[in-house]
């Protein structure tokens, strides 16, 4: 192989080895970061509470005042990993932890 295809296979290789790392990475321990949360996530917590912790733990989630069910995504594993947070009048009744195939 000629320097020059070394050097282009350095240049362009290595950045794709390391986002499949990455990739891997965030899918294979999503669901462990997201069990973590969904404990943090208690009975009895206010909505705005969840709001400004969701904003803290960098969560994806589609907020409306009247929501009887929010998921909180997890995005770097693209949702995959979610925390499904029950409602029953602006306060947390259950947060379970759910696996979107």
């Amino acid at each position: 192989m000629t320097p020059l295809g070394k050097g282009l296979a350095i240049l362009f290789g290595f950045p794709i080895v390391l986002a499949a790392g990455f990739f891997t990475y965030f899918l294979t321990t999503g669901e462990d970061r997201m069990k973590a949360v969904c404990v943090q996530v208690t009975p009895g917590m206010r909505y705005t509470e969840l709001k400004e912790f969701a904003l803290d733990q960098k969560l994806r989630a589609p907020f409306k005042d009247d929501a009887a069910v929010v998921i909180l995504a997890d995005s770097r594993s693209y949702g995959r990993h979610a925390c499904k947070v029950e409602l029953d009048a602006g306060v947390v009744k259950r947060a379970t932890y759910v696996f979107a195939d």
